[in-house]
């Protein structure tokens, strides 16, 4: 048996070290498969990402043996609203994903007894790989003496300037 085709990043090796170590196992068949990505290679801190690398929050697209073909964004198991197109990493697909790059498989055994695959087709968005958005040039301001001094300052309350009966009448 050789080594499983995955490659995390510093961050996602953390999050699954922090799950192995505080969270109990849902089945003995997801922490099978949480200690095989626990043991795959990491990316050193300094080192980019390859844009293929799916790692969390990253929108991917993928198959699996069910025939389900979906997108879907990788994600921690507290940041998704059911419905959406968020697939937690808590999941069997989800962590099965995490590492994959495109065109790799990964097989894993279910609790019901049969063996599933899922292919990882296309990384579509990834939060490491997009270029860092350049900043605009900053402009230095000046202070100016007394510039508000004409200005009259009126407070409010919450039903807008002027005298009212104020929060307390609510």
């Amino acid at each position: 048996m050789g080594q499983d085709p995955a490659m995390l990043t510093a961050r996602d090796g953390y999050v699954l070290d922090k799950m192995l170590r505080d969270r109990p196992p849902l089945t003995p068949e997801w922490l099978a498969l949480l200690k095989r990505k626990v043991s795959a290679g990491r990316l050193a801190k300094e080192v980019r990402a390859p844009a293929d690398l799916a790692m969390i929050d990253a929108r991917v697209s993928f198959r699996c043996a069910s025939g389900l073909t979906d997108t879907r964004r990788l994600c921690l198991p507290g940041s998704y609203a059911p419905g959406g197109a968020f697939l937690p990493i808590t999941t069997f697909y989800g962590l099965a994903l995490l590492g994959l790059r495109e065109g790799q498989s990964m097989a894993f055994d279910r609790p019901e007894g049969r063996r599933d695959w899922i292919v990882l087709e296309k990384v579509l968005f990834q939060p490491a790989g997009a270029d860092p958005v350049p900043l605009a040039p900053r402009h230095p301001f000046r202070l100016i003496a007394g510039g508000l001094v004409e200005r009259a300052f009126t407070p409010a309350n919450e039903n807008g300037p002027g005298s009212g009966p104020g929060p307390s009448a609510a």
